[in-house]
């Protein structure tokens, strides 16, 4: 086994490299993924084990993430977490101040400091890093995969010098 250290955020883009990912809303495949290519079984089984680790990682991960959504996020009536980019502008009397926008008076509107609080801290979350073991690959294991996808990550993962 090999190990490697890859920042968290990178975690996420490797679990759809060997999955595959869609897009949620209009469910159009991102990224097919190697485990759903014809590939020999042996590759097959060292992938599942790797992606395996990284869901590991990644649960991990999401639980810290969450707990920055309940630090800084606000609840409505029915229990939702959410955390607004923009609130309205409240001057030293406590009162929304308005603007006016095609000819009606609007709350004027400025960044969430919870919003901007809550990006910082997730960008420092997911540039930590942390080390993961792998079976390493050879590039002869993909031989029989003909893609238009970059897996950009599985690529360091593959031995230097082998076929």
């Amino acid at each position: 086994m090999e190990k490697i250290i890859l920042k968290l955020h990178e975690f996420y883009s490797l679990e759809a490299e060997i999955n595959g990912s869609k897009n949620k809303d209009t469910n159009e495949v991102i990224i097919n993924g190697l485990l759903n290519e014809k590939i020999k079984l042996s590759t097959k089984y060292w992938l599942t084990d790797l992606v395996n680790r990284v869901t590991i990682e990644k649960t991990s991960i999401d639980k810290l993430k969450d707990g920055l959504v309940i630090k800084y996020a606000i609840v409505d009536e029915n229990g939702n977490y959410s955390i607004p980019f923009t609130v309205d502008k409240v001057n030293e009397e406590n009162e929304i101040e308005m603007v006016e926008q095609d000819g009606v008076q609007v709350p004027l509107k400025v960044v969430n400091p919870s919003f901007i609080g809550y990006q910082n801290e997730l960008n420092e979350l997911l540039g930590q890093e942390k080390e993961l073991e792998y079976k390493p690959f050879k590039l002869s294991d993909f031989d029989e995969i003909v893609t238009t996808d970059n897996y950009q990550l599985l690529f360091k993962l593959i031995e230097k010098g082998t076929n």
